[in-house]
């Protein structure tokens, strides 16, 4: 049963190897061909399969905003089509470079500023930095917040969103009026609670393009605020463990809901990270943590020695089959887990979270078990006893 878990992730069809690397590669849709003079997208994907997914989704992103800005999906402002000009090819013949000076001359909608900026492109006296996307300011993002994969996932996925809402093509493009709008869009469509952990995405990736683009504006400061979210108390119940049965990911959902540890966590743990007597959640090239405090060591609850016994004769991931082909972990149990348990991988680590506080265990023994920054400066002096740390987990 559990070896059925055992197996290697396919290649996405858009990743190739090379004699001593990756390259990421793409065709350009046969309507565009003229436009993007060129036939195919190609791109390095570095030297192992892992950074070659990792540079995966921003290549597509890329790769998208390209055929998008070509069938004029995506409406570019004008200084955006002037630095684009160099991009497109069309600036090698003497003919359209003509045609564009004209343009240049007697086109009503341009300012002088821009009538000047688009003849020292089209002559090659200026060459414009490229324009700044929505995959520039991920990776800005990244590098500063070093962010668990999940929450890089979200970040473009929300991002994507909203540019395509705006029709823009940078987010130096967009307004307070597309904030506010998007706002009114996402509460007529999800709820309060949704709309507003949106906008907090979206105010955190503006408030670091705010500093990194010092001339920006910060266009969702204090939108998400004026959203009232009416909190739920959770009505879910956790079915017994004895009934839970009849799915090779049972193994997983026991160690879930014996270490109340975070579903990419428990999906990523290597043979290695199985002690004797407890389970170490540490990062490894495949699977980030989410935070620092995530670093940390769950005691074995005696109900899992039988599960992971057998486990630790192999060797690599646990459970390989739980990393999807996006490098992202777990991707695959949200539906089992409820069907079996009763709950998602996060009420588990809910269930658990109740179990201690009802056992009257205090905040800082559940935040260092659950791997939950401190709350306060206080919370980050001393440290909890291990043996305190084992009777919260069995008292699991």
């Amino acid at each position: 049963m559990v070896e059925a878990l055992v197996a290697v992730p396919k290649i996405a069809s858009h990743i190739y190897k090379a004699r001593q690397s990756y390259v990421l590669q793409r065709a350009v849709p046969s309507d565009v061909r003229q436009i993007v003079c060129k036939a195919t997208w190609k791109e390095g994907g570095g030297k192992t399969l892992n950074e070659a997914r990792a540079r995966l989704p921003g290549f597509l992103a890329r790769t998208d905003r390209e055929i998008a800005i070509a069938r004029r999906e995506l409406q570019l402002t004008p200084d955006e089509q002037i630095d684009r000009l160099p991009c497109t090819g069309a600036l090698d013949d003497p003919e359209v470079q003509e045609l564009l000076l004209e343009g240049a001359r007697v086109d009503p909608d341009l300012s002088q500023a821009q009538r000047e900026r688009m003849v020292a492109v089209v002559t090659g006296e200026l060459i414009p930095e490229p324009l700044y996307t929505a995959e520039d300011l991920i990776a800005v993002a990244t590098k500063l917040k070093q962010p668990a994969r999940r929450t890089r996932d979200s970040w473009c996925k929300q991002l994507d969103l909203f540019m395509g809402f705006c029709g823009v093509g940078s987010p130096l493009s967009c307004t307070k009026d597309h904030a506010a709008s998007y706002r009114t869009y996402l509460l007529e469509r999800v709820s309060a609670n949704t709309a507003k952990t949106t906008i907090n995405y979206l105010s955190g990736l503006w408030s670091i393009l705010e500093e990194v683009k010092p001339n920006s504006t910060h266009i969702f400061r204090g939108l998400a605020k004026r959203i009232k979210v009416v909190k739920k108390d959770r009505l879910d119940v956790v079915n017994p463990v004895t009934d839970w049965t009849g799915s090779i990911y049972v193994p997983v959902l026991k160690v879930l809901y014996y270490t109340g540890a975070r579903l990419s966590e428990v999906s990523g743990l290597r043979v290695e990270d199985l002690l004797e007597d407890r389970i170490v959640v540490r990062p490894n090239l495949e699977r980030s943590l989410k935070t620092s405090a995530s670093h940390r060591e769950i005691p074995l609850h005696p109900e899992l020695e039988e599960i992971l016994a057998p486990l630790r004769s192999s060797t690599g991931f646990v459970w390989p089959r739980l990393q999807g082909p996006d490098g992202r972990w777990g991707h695959n149990l949200s539906k089992p887990c409820k069907s079996i348990t009763g709950v998602n991988p996060h009420g588990l680590r809910h269930h658990a979270a109740t179990r201690l506080r009802e056992q009257n265990f205090n905040e800082a023994t559940i935040g260092k078990l659950l791997g939950h920054e401190p709350s306060n400066v206080t919370g980050s002096y001393g440290s909890v006893p291990w043996q305190r740390l084992v009777e919260a987990v069995r008292s699991l």
